[in-house]
């Protein structure tokens, strides 16, 4: 009885362990099926990742050239040393032991602590660049874990601050692949408008590791060679580029463009202060970066098109064209300035308080006379100065496909008033709008438009990228004989004792029209009348009024077309010897 009790109960515990072994069996077998069969690729590839070690090579990105094949940006051959903390068993040994090597300086060794603490340890960590071929051999003897030596390419820019705004520059992308440890991306400029053009594509190099990591050889079946980025090709004139930063940085801040009036192509556009991309790499790079952040001036912003302002006298071109275009003008008609016109129950004054007598057209354009203009602007009317202003190229981007944050000013009328300030138009705002102030807002480059399709009756289109077709431009279809009328007053503006002729210029008897502007920025107020002050250059330099000026030369078939724009130089004189020594380059 007891032998068969200890039967069942063998028998039973006999089918457990065999029913257990069956099904933990069955369980190896499928798992097996599954990693050796139906996800074989899987693991396959799992299992190549622990013994090779895939590394990007980074391509050369494409140049920067001005319009004469002159490199304004490029990528230069340089050697890194970087750490890639994960494949260490002591960070600290191994930074101090390459700190010693290199005797980098405290900010640089506090720079590496503070990129270890805030990436992943798997992304590098570089400590230097370009570094010399002695420093170089020591540290790969040495063999030290987690220290790499690499060579790449880092940024150079040819012209350093001189339209840094325009060409823009490279930096590293948000967020970086752990296989593309210093790869570059376009942030800012054409650098980012066109990065996909001049990133290239990337090459490949498999090398192989044992257990430990330790890279044993290379695997020449999977080396791809990288592709080098094509190059961009602007219509800048280095020259003339050169020439006008120079001239901008004089004064604390402005901008400036210069055209081609057959072409359309910008020879020149700066903004001013500025900054040198080439110093971002630097020790000090973050320092330096925050000082450009915190400059009240805005070094970053390129003015030419970002920067409104409102036109000042430089807009009389444009109520002179509507006026006579309208008929409403005799070009000989005289009308009296004793240094202001008095309307309804306002005065309003010229900025010549002794006022400049009987003047004709040629004689206002000449010395810019603000009564001339109200009361040429109240007779035309606003719609008349708005369809002219549009007509002339203002209110118009003309960037967007290249340069971003372009702005397309104000030519306000009736609608627009009551739609942005709540109230309706009245006859003092045509009267101000008649000078270039009021609510009016343009950028330099449209400025410099508005010049060059009033000296050539076409529709000019501004370009910065080079293009081996010469466009078409369709005419304006102003009446010549108006576009002469308004060309004599501006060529006496500087030839013939104007508000610019202290810039006359004269290359082999080719000289230089155009109108001055200044744009106001406040008036003094009673307050500072009372306490002396009286002249806007005793003002603070940020509350002076801008100097403008729009030229062309030569006079007798123009060319070139230029604005300037001074911020709070107080006139228009420093703007207007601008544009003098820009046509001198030019007409050279």
């Amino acid at each position: 009885m007891i032998d068969t009790e200890i039967a069942r109960t063998f028998d039973r515990r006999s089918a457990l362990f065999l029913t257990g072994g069956a099904c933990l069996t069955s369980f190896l077998v499928l798992r097996m099926l599954q990693m050796q069969v139906f996800n074989y690729k899987e693991y396959l590839k799992k299992s190549e990742n622990n013994s090779f070690r895939v590394q990007i090579t980074m391509p050369k990105r494409g140049s920067i050239l001005s319009d004469d094949d002159t490199i304004i940006s490029r990528d230069i051959q340089i050697y890194r040393i970087y750490v890639i903390p994960e494949e260490t068993d002591n960070i600290n040994d191994v930074i101090n032991t390459v700190v010693k090597e290199l005797n980098l300086r405290k900010k640089a060794v506090d720079r590496i602590w503070k990129t270890i603490k805030k990436q992943a340890k798997f992304q590098p960590v570089l400590i230097s660049e370009n570094s010399d071929w002695n420093t170089l051999a020591n540290l790969s003897a040495k063999n030290i874990p987690g220290v790499h030596i690499d060579d790449g390419f880092s940024r150079m820019y040819e012209m350093g601050p001189a339209g840094a705004q325009i060409f823009g520059y490279v930096g590293a992308p948000k967020k970086p692949e752990p296989n593309t440890p210093f790869f570059t991306t376009g942030i800012n400029g054409l650098e980012k408008r066109f990065n996909d053009d001049m990133c290239g594509k990337s090459g490949k190099t498999v090398y192989i590791t044992n257990a430990l990591g330790r890279v044993t050889g290379e695997d020449k079946t999977q080396f791809v060679t990288p592709i080098v980025g094509n190059n961009i090709k602007t219509t800048i004139k280095e020259n003339v580029q050169k020439t006008l930063y120079d001239s901008l940085a004089l004064n604390r801040a402005g901008c400036g463009v210069v055209l081609d009036i057959k072409t359309g192509s910008i020879l020149a556009m700066a903004s001013t202060p500025s900054f040198d991309p080439n110093n971002f790499k630097k020790d000090d790079g973050e320092e330096y970066i925050s000082s450009l952040l915190d400059d009240v001036a805005k070094p970053f912003m390129n003015k030419t098109i970002e920067g409104l302002y409102p036109p000042g006298s430089t807009f009389k071109i444009v109520v002179a064209l509507a006026a006579l275009e309208s008929g409403a003008l005799n070009p000989s008609e005289k009308i009296f300035c004793p240094g202001y016109w008095e309307y309804g129950n306002h005065r309003y004054h010229c900025w010549e308080k002794h006022g400049h007598g009987n003047v004709d057209l040629y004689g206002a354009l000449k010395h810019s006379c603000d009564t001339y203009f109200y009361q040429i602007a109240l007779r035309i009317g606003i719609d008349a100065i708005k369809n002219m202003a549009l007509k002339l190229g203002l209110n118009k981007k003309y960037m967007d496909d290249v340069l971003a944050h372009e702005m397309p000013g104000i030519i306000p009328d009736r609608k627009w008033k009551e739609k942005n300030i709540g109230s309706s138009w009245v006859h003092g705002d045509t009267i101000i709008s008649g000078i270039g102030q009021g609510f009016i807002l343009t950028n330099c480059l449209q400025l410099a438009v508005m010049i060059a399709r009033v000296v050539s009756n076409k529709e000019i289109y501004p370009h910065l990228i080079y293009s081996n077709k010469n466009p078409t431009f369709k005419k304006l279809g102003l009446q010549d004989k108006n576009i002469k009328h308004v060309l004599r007053g501006l060529e006496q503006v500087t030839q013939q004792g104007g508000t610019a002729s202290g810039s006359a210029i004269n290359v082999n008897g080719q000289k230089m029209g155009g109108k001055t502007g200044t744009s106001q920025v406040r008036n003094i107020s009673k307050k500072e009348r009372d306490s002396g002050v009286l002249t806007n250059e005793q003002l603070k330099w940020n509350l002076r009024n801008h100097g403008l000026f729009v030229g062309y030369a030569p006079t007798d078939n123009p060319k070139y077309a230029t604005c300037i724009i001074m911020e709070h130089a107080g006139g228009s004189s420093s703007a207007a010897r601008t544009s003098a020594k820009i046509m001198k380059e030019l007409l050279k």
